[in-house]
């Protein structure tokens, strides 16, 4: 099952069909925005092969300046579920994540998209420290250890959760 419910933070076990449920989407979105795109590529969790993850597939998409997502067409977006997580301001990134819209709060993610510029620092961040735990088995599973000690810390809690990972993603990244 892909998606999690708003807050909620659990893992479960790799599924070697998140590559394709990646590739399924990434051919959606290039068929919706692909003229504005320079490149869509898989990361998160999801993208480590063998690590357990939360169920939601993450996107980056490269643009050649994050002042083009205008050209995404918000609308556009939304037709295909994508929403604007306008409580998300992270600079240099817009997150848009994919949901059925519905009015209330009780809702199923299941993608989200960080839309960067292609080669900026998000980008190379989000690419190198995919391809260094996909490198790095002990590496892989040390994060892994880490992100289920975090997930029964916070299982409710999807912020701190993500900034309680920030210090060791900085160290691999190093």
């Amino acid at each position: 099952m892909l998606g999690l419910s708003k807050g909620e933070v659990k893992l479960v076990s790799y599924n070697p069909e998140w590559p394709q449920l990646f590739q399924q989407e990434k051919q959606l979105l290039q068929e919706l925005v692909g003229e504005h795109v320079i490149s869509i590529e898989h990361i998160g969790s999801t993208a480590i092969k063998g690590l357990k993850a939360k169920p939601i597939i993450d996107l980056v998409v490269g643009l050649k300046s994050l002042e083009d997502v205008q050209s995404l067409g918000l609308k556009r977006m939304g037709e295909a579920d994508y929403y604007m997580l306008q409580k998300q301001e992270i600079e240099g990134k817009i997150v848009f994540a994919k949901f059925p819209y519905i009015e209330d709060e009780d809702y199923t993610k299941t993608h989200f998209l960080h839309v960067v510029e292609y080669n900026g620092d998000w980008w190379n961040a989000h690419i190198q420290f995919r391809d260094r735990l996909n490198a790095n088995q002990d590496l892989a599973k040390e994060y892994e250890a880490l992100k289920l000690n975090l997930a029964k810390e916070h299982p409710k809690d999807v912020v701190a959760y993500a900034e309680s990972k920030e210090t060791f993603i900085q160290s691999v990244l190093k």
